[in-house]
Parts: structure tokens; sequence; C-alpha cells
């Protein structure tokens, strides 16, 4: 403490390029770890943190409930007030930052390390004693495969070194050596437990300092860290309720986990289900031989629509993948028109970019009336 006030270190920005980040590593060092109590209205936790790591995974892999969304910076769900303290701030520019009330000593959880015992305060009733159904861990993997899909889409395929166990619909993220910060991806495999190798489709983005390492520089064997599973857009069979799936370019990830286990469990033998997948023009399209396989093996109740909203869709594709459906628009509107009055009873899942995501949450609440409970979706980008 400094003049009565917990002291901060502002660590460099975590930019889009390379910048100075702690020691990549996925466990603390013997005698690093600091007591961390987090307060909310509706009682009081403590849990054990390590200076490597940031306080909301370290929070999480206790089992504390802290509240997030994005868990790399973007959306500011993690935001708690310091009481006490000295910690460091990794991304200063964090985008979640422009939610924060300085004079008040806001941070961002997921951008923020402790060096010495830490009180924080969480806004609101946040139940933070409610665990997940599996409670994420560190975790350490090498690039096994990558493979383009477009010019600016690849899958990214990591070799685990421990078992992994996640729901359809989570993600993790990741973090590569000399590349700042964690990155949030969703997973594409069938879900469960037990599994070695975790497929990961990734869009580049421009000046991205992990997909200009994962599309230029990248090979076999490089290793990876990650932390997971993360997201509460999760799709189980045992709810036994019809859905509608939503989602742009790479954001068809958890769609296709989804999918994977859904047609797997033969729950679309008995309850409708309907995905519509969004890209730009035809040299944007991928997995449709996946998407494809998918609807021949449930032909029934399971309807897949491709939309491509700056192009026409052309015989080709009808001809080649006759078990999709090819529309021209933007795949929320196509699924409201498609839809008209039968959305009652669903659950919705949205994934893709920020704004895809919010004009689908808008038009299923006022045009397809549903509540936002069932509503699901991970806000990240």
């Amino acid at each position: 403490m400094i003049g009565g006030r917990a002291l901060v270190l502002n660590a460099p920005a975590n930019s889009l390029t390379n910048v100075a980040m702690p020691a990549f590593t996925t466990h603390p060092a013997p005698g690093t770890t600091a007591t961390i109590e987090a307060r909310s209205r509706s009682g009081t936790c403590s849990f054990s943190a390590g200076a490597q790591q940031p306080l909301l995974y370290d929070a999480l892999h206790a089992g504390v409930a802290i509240p997030y969304e994005c868990a790399t910076g973007t959306c500011g769900t993690c935001k708690a007030r310091r009481i006490s303290g000295v910690i460091v701030t990794d991304w200063q520019q964090a985008p979640g930052t422009a939610y924060l009330k300085p004079d008040r000593d806001e941070v961002l959880l997921c951008q923020t390390r402790a060096l010495s015992d830490s009180t924080f305060e969480i806004p609101g009733n946040a139940n933070l004693s409610l665990s997940p159904t599996i409670k994420p861990c560190y975790g350490e993997g090498v690039v096994g495969r990558i493979e383009r899909l477009t010019h600016d889409v690849a899958v990214l395929w990591i070799e685990m070194e421990q078992p992994v166990e996640f729901i359809a619909g989570q993600f993790a993220v990741l973090r590569t050596p000399n590349v700042g910060g964690y990155r949030a991806y969703s997973m594409v495999n069938r879900a469960g437990s037990n599994l070695r190798e975790i497929e990961f489709v990734i869009k580049r983005k421009p000046g991205g300092g992990f997909t200009e390492w994962l599309f230029s520089r990248a090979a076999r064997g490089d290793r990876l860290d990650w932390f997971g599973p993360l997201g509460k857009a999760t799709f189980l069979p045992s709810e036994q309720r019809t859905i509608i799936c939503i989602a742009g370019g790479s954001g068809i990830a958890s769609i296709m986990s989804i999918l994977e286990v859904g047609c797997a469990a033969r729950h679309f033998d008995y309850f409708d289900a309907s995905v519509f997948f969004g890209v730009k023009t035809h040299e944007d399209v991928f997995y449709l031989d996946r998407l494809n396989a998918f609807a021949e093996l449930c032909p029934r109740r399971l309807s897949i629509t491709v939309a491509l909203s700056h192009d026409q869709p052309s015989e080709e594709l009808r001809r080649r993948y006759p078990s999709l459906v090819f529309d021209a628009g933007f795949p929320h509107e196509i699924a409201a028109r498609d839809l008209a009055d039968r959305f009652a009873g669903r659950v919705a899942y949205i994934a893709g970019p920020p704004i895809l995501v919010d004009v689908s949450i808008r038009m299923l609440i006022t045009r397809g009336r549903l509540p936002a409970r069932d509503i699901r979706f991970d806000k990240f980008s």
C-alpha cells in the first residue's frame, strides 16, 4: 500500500502485436501464491492465485463463479472494484476498460494479476459459490495439424498433454509464446471426456498477433497454453428441446460441436433443429461436406441453411450439397422469415461476430418472442 491506496503496476499494453508478458507457464512457482478475497452482495469467497495467470482464471479454476463472458478483455463483464492489494494490469487498452470507473479502482479480472493478498468487490448479487458442471483447468498442448479452409479461415488441431472434457458449445482461451494475451475460440469436436485432440476453426484478423502467428509461422509441434472449458451456451440432449442455431463465419465452430453431439445421440430424430450459417460469398464457404453429412444423417427434423450475404447461391452448390438449403441474405433475417411463427419452445444458440449476435438476439426477442433465458451465446471477439 502507498499513501493508503493499493498499488497498481501497469504492465506493457497487450496490443495485437507481440508484447511483454509473464513467463509462459501454466502453474505458479512454489511460494508465489496470494490469497484473494472476492465479495458480492450474496457472499464472500476466497481462492489462491499465482502471479503468472489472470485472477479470473484462477478464480474459475478454484470454483469461484466470477461473472464473465469473453474472458479476454473485450466485454467488461468481469469488472471488479479493488479494495486492497498489489496488482498488475496486463492490457490497459482492453476494450472492456470502457465500462470501468478508474476513480473507483475498477479493474478487469481477466487482465489483472495479483502480486500480494488482495480483496475485490464484485458488482451486483453474483452467486460466487455457483460451481460449473465442468470446472475449467489449465493445460498445455502442441500444434498437431493446421489446414486452410479459405483464404482467411483455418482449422487448428491441438494435441493435448492431458485429457480434456467439455460440453458442446463451450470455448477455451489459447496462448502461444511471444504473443501477448489469450484468445478465445470454440471447440469444434464432438464434446465429451478424455479427449486428446481438440479442433478449433479460426478466422484471420488483420494485425492480430495470434492469427498472424497461426497463418504465417505456426508449425507442427509448436507449444500452446490453454484454459477451459468456458462459456454458458451449452447444449445437452437431456434437455429434450427443439433448437435454432444462428452462426456467422468461424462462429460455426460451436454449432458443429452441437451437431456432432445431437446427431450421435439421435436427438434430431425426435426434436426439430434449424441451423442458419452465414458467410459473405462462395469463396468464404467451408465445412459444407460435414454439414451435408449431418443433414443426411438426420433428414426428418434437422434443417441446415447456408446464407450468402454478398452473393447469390450457385446451382453448383445446390448440386454438390443436396441436403443443404442455400439462400441469399443474412442468417438472422432468413431465420426470421423461414421460422416465422415457429419459434415458440425453442432454445436458440448464437455464435459469430458481435454485430450478428446483437441483431440475432434482437430478432429472437422481438419477432420470435423467445424469453432471454432461452437465448444462449458467448459474446467474444
